[in-house]
């Protein structure tokens, strides 16, 4: 996602989602399921790539032993140092939308997670810069879980799974409110989502990128979200 375009305008401002009860409620939901994954522990240093509203390290701060938000936007940046000002464990810092900046994160990451991010990138280049700059900030054996990547094809049995998900995880009335606040209280998330499509990431593009930087990518079935026609691909360094 290079600056100026249509998303990276809508992330850097105040928008619906910010404050949004379905970002919390999701993030309870995802750092749960994805316990079972990863095995998050006091010994972990992670990244939160994306971090957004800072839901994550709210949520995790004192179950793993450091933490460091980062995001492209400006606007979420300010937030979250705002947030997380007094907080001994909790770092934030902005990364350039091109990628070309990784290092600022810092290194010596366990856990990296990239959650709901990934098909707002500009270009499939920046896909693979990411995966190769976490690659060089973690250590030997760390896990990059990149969840939720974004797909614009939805079929009838995604819906239903959907709907059955919500209502597991005790979702449906985040949902049905968010869906409702899309059609009427954001014309700009309306309009850039259907002139502005997700990054096309071929099938089977994590396993050539892994294959090619000596790194295990696994394409997990695990659904953390209710987003059920979206993929998640765990990577081990």
């Amino acid at each position: 996602m290079s600056s100026g375009t249509p998303w990276a305008n809508y992330w850097n401002s105040q928008n619906i989602w910010t404050d949004s009860a379905l970002w919390r409620r999701q993030m309870q939901v995802f750092v749960r399921l994805s316990d079972q994954v990863l095995g998050y522990s006091k010994d972990d240093n992670v990244l939160d790539f994306g971090c957004g509203s800072g839901h994550f390290a709210e949520l995790a701060a004192d179950v793993v032993g450091t933490i460091v938000c980062a995001d492209m936007s400006e606007h979420y940046v300010s937030l979250c140092q705002k947030k997380f000002a007094t907080a001994k464990n909790v770092t934030v810092v902005r990364v350039a939308p091109d990628m070309s900046d990784l290092a600022v994160v810092g290194e010596g990451f366990t856990k990296v997670l990239c959650f709901s991010v990934l098909h707002y990138f500009a270009e499939l280049d920046h896909v693979a810069a990411f995966v190769r700059g976490m690659q060089r900030c973690c250590v030997p054996g760390a896990k990059l879980l990149i969840a939720d990547i974004g797909s614009e094809q939805r079929t009838w049995k995604n819906r239903f799974d959907a709907l059955t998900f919500s209502l597991r995880e005790g979702m449906l009335l985040p949902v049905v409110s968010m869906i409702y606040k899309t059609w009427f209280g954001d014309s700009q998330y309306r309009n850039v989502k259907s002139e502005q499509r997700y990054l096309d990431i071929p099938d089977g593009y994590f396993d050539t990128l892994g294959q090619r930087l000596g790194v295990r990518a696994t394409y997990l079935d695990t659904q953390f979200t209710i987003n059920t026609n979206y993929q998640n691909v765990l990577i081990e360094f």
